[in-house]
């Protein structure tokens, strides 16, 4: 992930599934749990990661659901951040 990203509110189908794929790959070494920034808390991350794939691919990509794909990728970079 690139350091410093701007948020992007169009996305394609095929950055998002690089991004599912990225998770789905990983899902059984997800932490338990994480607090994403001081306001934002996943007590189960597994869950919510799942359900933000799910959202995701169930929508059309674009900039209504740009907000799910930007949490998804600061999980990412998040997990990055910490080794995995």
């Amino acid at each position: 992930m690139e350091k410093n990203r701007k948020y992007k509110k169009d996305y394609d189908e095929v950055f998002r599934d690089e991004h599912i794929q990225w998770f789905e790959e990983r899902m059984d070494k997800l932490p338990e749990s994480m607090h994403l920034d001081a306001a934002v808390y996943m007590p189960d991350l597994r869950l919510s990661v799942t359900n933000l794939i799910r959202t995701l691919r169930r929508n059309k990509t674009n900039a209504t659901f740009s907000g799910y794909m930007e949490t998804l990728l600061r999980i990412r970079e998040k997990l990055e951040a910490e080794g995995l």
